[in-house]
């Protein structure tokens, strides 16, 4: 304890010089910390477009599959039955989650007065999923235009490309499950605001209607989304429940040899096994968000490797700067630390004084760092970003940050390292240093 509040009374009684040096370390951690926020905050914003975009974290397929070389009797279930099934296997699965709803999910061309454009199409329940109406932010129309059968709910941007109105009628080609192809005419209910590039390609209809399209029966669909209540559990539960799905039908593709045949896109593994196989009748596929788009977890990791290597270069300037200053701290401080050896001070003691010196410096400049960081989040925060180029990254337009415990605590113990191994050579010298030697020296 006493070469603690040694430490901490060489650091006041030099304010000026200490408080240069730990204005240092708090504008590197500051500058560090705000990045880290940002980009933890707008992948976070993507992660979540891109999961509300598909309905959740998870997706379970269900597809039906004919293999003409089988013998293996065909397993033909309905779509009420397995809706219920898979129910349960989620709940069973024991993972947390907000909820989990029918789709009906396909892709074609709109078109209009001449005009052509691909979309995808999201046959949904507008009354069971009632978390849309608070994510889908309606420009012009209303949710009554949309109780038409054939209603279709589409992009700002979709509209404004092909001069659609509200009220207007499109069509819309596409194929059917036995991949005949097929139109049907919506009418056009309402112009949702782009959430981001993703969502400007995705319209929603009813289920019913886009199921007729595709020639499946009224109450069945081609996926049950599940939204987590953890993003990070997502791979984790798409797992947990393809095995409980395997239970009660064997003819689930396996998500975990997808991934370890072809890591950079699981996806396209998975159906791969579907397509490949000698199963008849009905079969699954589970995937995660980040199986549909492996780029995304690249992208996190490869954005904490980036802030990572910023922080190490910004200390690493730092540190030259505290290192050169306490080559000079140790030059004045000769005969003080030959006086304390003189009286009793132990050699170990005298260097950990210099080690106490850094770790309360860095601590103290980590603290004002963050505190600044903080602050400065939460001025951002208020203002409202319209460039469409960044909305893949804000949540209603505005930036959005997120800061970790265990990243900020990891920061400040790089930050604490880096410092001690800044001062490391002055403190060998303080603790190798002679009494006898120290206190003949003249300044």
């Amino acid at each position: 304890m006493k070469t603690i509040s040694l430490a901490f009374r060489n650091l006041s009684r030099q304010k000026k010089r200490t408080f240069m040096l730990a204005g240092a370390i708090a504008f590197g951690f500051f500058i560090v910390t705000l990045i880290d926020g940002i980009v933890a905050g707008g992948m976070r914003n993507f992660e979540e477009q891109f999961a509300f975009l598909f309905g959740g974290n998870v997706i379970i397929e269900r597809e039906n599959h004919t293999s003409q070389d089988s013998t293996k009797e065909p397993i033909v279930s309905t779509g009420p039955e397995d809706a219920e099934r898979i129910l349960t296997s989620i709940k069973a699965s024991g993972i947390p989650y907000q909820y989990a709803n029918r789709r009906t999910i396909t892709s074609g061309t709109i078109i209009f007065e001449g005009r052509k454009s691909m979309s995808n199409v999201f046959g949904c329940d507008f009354d069971e999923e009632i978390f849309l109406k608070d994510k889908i932010q309606l420009v012009e129309g209303s949710w009554e235009n949309a109780e038409r059968r054939n209603a279709i709910i589409m992009s700002e941007s979709t509209m404004k490309n092909m001069k659609i109105e509200i009220g207007d009628t499109i069509l819309f080609s596409l194929n059917t499950y036995s991949g005949q192809a097929n139109f049907g005419e919506f009418y056009v209910a309402a112009k949702s605001k782009d959430i981001s590039l993703i969502g400007s390609i995705a319209c929603y209809a009813h289920i019913d209607y886009v199921n007729e399209l595709v020639e499946l029966p009224q109450d069945d669909f081609n996926c049950i989304s599940v939204m987590l209540n953890n993003l990070e559990q997502q791979e984790m539960a798409a797992t947990l429940i393809e095995n409980q799905i395997r239970q009660w039908n064997p003819q689930t593709a396996s998500r975990l040899q997808g991934v370890a045949e072809s890591p950079n896109n699981p996806s396209s593994s998975i159906y791969k096994q579907i397509n490949d196989s000698d199963w008849n009748g009905t079969c699954f596929a589970v995937t995660s968000m980040y199986d549909q788009a492996p780029a995304l977890k690249q992208i996190v990791s490869y954005t904490q490797w980036i802030s990572f290597g910023i922080l190490v270069v910004l200390f690493f300037v730092v540190m030259i700067g505290i290192a050169n200053t306490y080559r000079m701290v140790l030059y004045e401080r000769i005969r003080e630390i030959g006086t304390m050896r003189a009286v009793g001070m132990q050699r170990r003691d005298s260097g950990r004084v210099f080690a106490w010196e850094a770790v309360l410096l860095s601590l103290f400049g980590a603290a004002v760092g963050f505190v600044l960081a903080v602050i400065a989040m939460n001025v951002l925060g208020l203002f409202t970003i319209s460039d469409e180029v960044f909305q893949f990254f804000l949540k209603n337009s505005h930036i959005t940050f997120i800061l970790t415990p265990l990243s900020v605590l990891l920061k400040v113990a790089i930050v604490v390292l880096l410092t001690l191994v800044a001062v490391s050579g002055s403190v060998k010298k303080a603790s190798r240093m002679n009494p006898a030697e120290a206190l003949r020296t003249v300044k």
